[in-house]
C-alpha cells in the first residue's frame, strides 16, 4: 500500500513530520496517493477504547539472543456524539528491490494471507488510536544489549533514566527489563548471584541496589514495571570459548578443545567456578548434577522439581520484596534447535535427557516410551513451571492485595497445521514451540489462563513465507477466544538494520505500520513490544559505513512513522479486572486554585487503592474528553500521598475541562472527576 523508493526516505520522514500524510507508489517509484487505491469500507468508531485488531525462522529474542465497576457521576445525559469513520481498506503489495536499486510495492503481487492462500492481505488506511493498549520494548541486560556496562550508580541511573527518557518520548506504558538474564541478578538476591553484566564478575556486589529504583522511577513515570526473567538459562557462550584460556589441572597447560569437550558437565562447571565465571553461589555450581548442555551452553535441567522450586522461590523473592507490576518470562525453555555442517540437530539427538526420561516420565506409565511421548513429557515439565510461577503469583496477590501479573512472551509458531490441526498455516521447515524444539504449550497456557497476557514474537513480515505476520497474528487472536489471557504482539524492529541486506521487506519503513494496522481488525490484540530498544534510536545514517546507511534509513523512517502517527498519543494499559480486589473510589475535592484556570488539587481516601491518577484536558461534553486519549496530559503517581496539585504548564487562559480519574494496580480506571471553581 503505502510505498516509496528508498532514495525518498528522509524526505517522507520530513514529509510525515509536517503534514502527517502518508503516501504510496508503484514499483516504478512514481509517487501516488494512498486513497487511489480502495478497496472497502467500514465504518469505525473512533472513540472506541477496543483494539480488535523464504528464509529460516528467526528463534532469537536477546540474541544469545479493560471492567470498570465505579458509578459514573457524569450528570450529562446528552446522546452519545462519538464520531464515525468510514474506514477503507488498501490491498498490500510485495517490496522488492527495483532494477535501479531503489525499493518499492510492486502491483503485481498481492501479498497472500500465507503461501497459497486465496486470500490476500489487506491493510486499513486510517489508524484509529486506541484508548488502552500495552506498549513497551524489551530492555535485554544479557551481555549488555541494552543497558551497558557501567561501574558506578550514578553511571546506571543515568543510564537508566536515558532510557525511560526515550520510552516517555514514544508515549510506552511498560518497561520489560531483563533482572535475571543467566540465574543472576540485578537486586539484591539471597538465591542468585549478582549479575556479572551489572557488576563486572558475577556474585560481585556493586555496593547498591538497582531494582528497587529502576521500579520507583518508572512509576513516576506512569509506566509499570515488568521484571523480566530467564528462568533456566545457565551460560550464553560456548564452554570451549569459556575455558580457553583456563590452566587443566591434569596438564599444567591451557585446555584444548578436545580436552574441555572430553571433560563431563559437572567438571565444566567446576572449571568456570575455580575460572570466577559461575559464581560459587550460582544454583547451577552448587547443583551441576541437575544442568544439561546443548550446544555446549547450559541450562538448568527443566525435568528436576528443585529446579522448579529454585525458579518459583526465585519469583517469590521478587515480588515480596519490590513492587514490580508483573514477572515477565522470555521465549526460552529447552534449547531450539541449530545447525551443525548443513544438518538440523535437536536437543535430545543425543539422549541428554533420556534418564530424567526413565525416571520421571516412564515411571507410573504416565508417557509412552516414545519420541512423541518424551516430546510430551518435556512440554508437561515446561507447563508445570508456568502453573507454579502462577499460583505463586496468585497466592501473594491474594495474600497482599496486589495486582502482580504474569506474562510470557514465546516464539511466533506454535505448532505447524501439517503436525497439528490446530497450528498455523506455516511449512514445517520452519521452527514451532509445541514440538520439535523448546516444548511449550503456549496455546495450552491461554485456554487454561496460566498467564495472564502473552507476547507471541511475530518477528517477520506479512511477505515471510516461512512465517507470514497475518496468518500467525490471525491465529494468535483466534486463539484467545474464551479466555481471558490478553494478547500482545511482539514486533521485529531490529529486522530494518540486520535483515535490510537480504529482504526487501526490512527495507519497507511501512512494515511495522502496517503491522499496527492490520492489528486493528483482529478483536484480541491489545498492544504491542518491540524488540530491541536499540532499534528505537535513530542512527546517525551519515556517520554510517555506506553498505549500513539504506537499513538505519528505514529503520529512521520506520521510527518517525511510530512516534508522530502510531504512538503520538498517551494510552492506558489495558484492563485485568481479575485482578481487582476492591472497588477504586472516586477522587475527591477535585478544584481549581482560587482565580485560576490552570492549577488545581484534589484528595484521596488513605485506604483507596488508588496507583495513579490520570488528567484529561479538552472541551465539550465529559464523556467526550474521557473518551479520547488525545485528551490525556499527565499520569500522577500516588506513592504514600492523599494530598495532590497539578498546574498545567500548557494552558494559561483557556477555559478548558479538566477531568481526574483513579487507575488501580490491576488498570481499572474509575469515572472521572470534573475539576470545579472553588467553593
Amino acid at each position: 500500500m503505502h510505498n516509496y523508493p528508498l532514495s525518498t526516505v528522509a524526505k517522507l520522514a520530513a514529509l510525515i513530520l509536517a503534514t502527517g500524510m502518508l503516501f504510496g507508489c508503484d514499483s516504478s517509484g512514481t509517487i501516488t496517493p494512498s486513497s487511489d487505491k480502495k478497496t472497502d469500507n467500514k465504518s469505525i468508531n473512533n472513540n472506541s477504547t477496543d483494539t480488535d485488531t523464504d528464509t529460516d525462522t528467526d528463534t532469537d529474542t536477546d540474541t544469545d539472543t479493560d471492567t470498570d465497576t465505579d458509578t459514573d457521576t457524569d450528570t450529562d445525559t446528552d446522546t452519545d456524539d462519538t464520531q464515525k469513520i468510514s474506514q477503507t481498506y488498501s490491498p498490500l503489495y510485495k517490496h522488492v528491490k527495483n532494477s535501479d536499486g531503489s525499493y518499492g510495492y510492486d502491483t503485481n503481487i498481492p501479498v497472500p494471507l500465507y503461501r497459497g492462500a486465496s486470500e490476500f492481505i489487506s491493510i486499513p488506511d486510517i489508524y484509529i488510536e486506541p484508548k488502552h493498549a500495552f506498549r513497551s520494548t524489551w530492555v535485554a541486560t544479557i551481555s549488555n544489549l541494552n543497558m551497558p556496562f557501567v561501574n558506578s550508580e550514578q553511571n546506571f541511573k543515568e543510564k537508566y533514566l536515558t532510557i525511560l527518557d526515550r520510552f516517555t518520548a514514544l508515549n510506552m506504558n511498560a518497561m520489560i527489563f531483563q533482572i535475571r538474564p543467566m540465574l543472576d541478578a540485578y537486586y539484591q538476591s539471597e538465591l542468585n548471584p549478582w549479575s556479572q553484566f551489572l557488576s563486572g564478575t558475577q556474585g560481585k556486589d556493586p555496593g547498591y541496589d538497582p531494582l528497587t529504583w529502576m521500579v520507583e522511577q518508572t512509576h513516576l513515570r506512569g509506566m509499570e514495571y515488568h521484571a523480566w526473567f530467564n528462568p533456566y538459562r545457565v551460560t550464553n557462550t560456548k564452554i570451549s570459548s569459556l575455558l580457553k584460556n583456563t590452566i587443566n589441572n591434569d596438564t599444567g597447560q591451557n585446555f584444548s578443545t578436545n580436552e574441555i569437550l572430553a571433560l563431563t558437565v559437572e567438571q565444566q562447571i567446576g572449571y568456570l567456578v575455580s575460572a570466577g565465571i559461575l559464581s560459587a553461589d550460582n544454583f547451577a555450581a552448587k547443583n551441576p548434577q541437575w544442568v544439561l548442555s546443548f550446544d555446549e551452553k547450559f541450562f538448568l535441567n527443566p525435568a528436576i522439581p528443585e529446579v522448579i522450586d529454585h525458579v518459583v522461590d526465585t519469583v517469590e523473592e521478587v515480588i515480596s520484596r519490590y513492587d514490580v507490576d508483573a514477572i515477565h518470562f522470555d521465549d526460552y525453555f529447552y534449547p531450539y534447535r541449530i545447525t551443525v555442517n548443513g544438518a538440523t540437530v535437536q536437543f535430545g539427538d543425543k539422549a541428554e535427557d533420556r534418564a530424567m526420561f526413565e525416571e520421571y516420565g516412564l515411571a507410573g506409565n504416565l508417557y509412552p516410551d516414545t519420541k512423541q511421548g518424551i516430546e510430551a513429557w518435556r512440554r508437561d515439565n515446561i507447563t508445570r513451571l508456568v502453573s507454579q510461577v502462577q499460583d505463586v503469583i496468585v497466592k501473594h496477590n491474594q495474600k497482599q492485595g496486589t495486582a502482580v501479573q504474569f506474562g510470557i512472551s514465546p516464539f511466533g509458531i506454535w505448532e505447524h497445521k501439517a503436525n497439528n490441526p490446530l497450528g498455523s498455516n506455516t511449512p514445517t521447515s520452519s521452527s514451532q514451540s509445541y514440538s520439535g524444539s523448546i516444548y511449550a504449550d503456549t496455546r495450552l497456557w491461554i485456554k487454561d489462563e496460566l498467564v495472564d497476557y502473552v507476547v507471541p514474537q511475530i518477528y517477520w513480515s506479512f511477505d515471510q513465507a516461512a512465517a507470514p505476520y497475518g496468518e500467525l497474528a490471525t491465529w494468535w487472536n483466534n486463539q484467545m477466544e474464551g479466555s481471558q489471557v490478553q494478547l500482545y504482539i511482539g514486533h521485529a524492529n531490529y529486522k530494518h538494520v540486520s535483515n535490510a541486506a537480504s529482504d526487501p521487506a526490512w527495507m519497507n519503513p511501512e512494515e511495522l505500520p502496517n503491522q499496527l494496522l492490520y492489528n486493528q481488525e483482529l478483536k484480541y490484540v491489545s498492544g504491542s513490544a518491540f524488540f530491541s530498544y536499540n532499534d528505537l534510536l535513530v542512527s546517525n545514517v551519515a556517520s554510517l559505513p555506506p553498505a549500513q546507511q539504506a537499513g538505519h534509513s528505514a529503520k529512521n523512517a520506520s521510527i518517525a512513522l511510530l512516534s508522530q502517527t502510531y504512538f503520538g498519543t498517551p494510552v492506558l494499559p489495558p484492563s485485568k479486572p481479575w485482578l481487582d480486589h476492591k472497588v477504586t473510589t472516586l477522587p475527591q475535592q477535585a478544584q481549581f486554585a482560587p482565580g485560576s484556570k490552570n492549577a488545581f488539587s484534589w484528595s484521596d481516601s488513605p485506604d483507596n487503592d488508588t496507583r495513579y491518577y490520570v488528567i484529561y484536558r479538552g472541551t465539550g461534553k465529559t464523556k467526550t474528553v474521557f473518551a479520547n486519549p488525545k485528551n490525556i496530559i499527565a499520569k500522577v503517581w500516588r506513592g504514600n500521598s492523599n494530598n495532590f496539585t497539578y498546574q498545567d504548564s500548557n494552558n494559561q487562559d483557556q477555559n478548558y475541562t479538566y477531568l481526574i480519574s483513579a487507575v488501580d494496580a490491576a488498570q481499572n480506571e474509575t469515572a472521572p472527576v470534573v475539576v470545579s471553581a472553588t467553593k
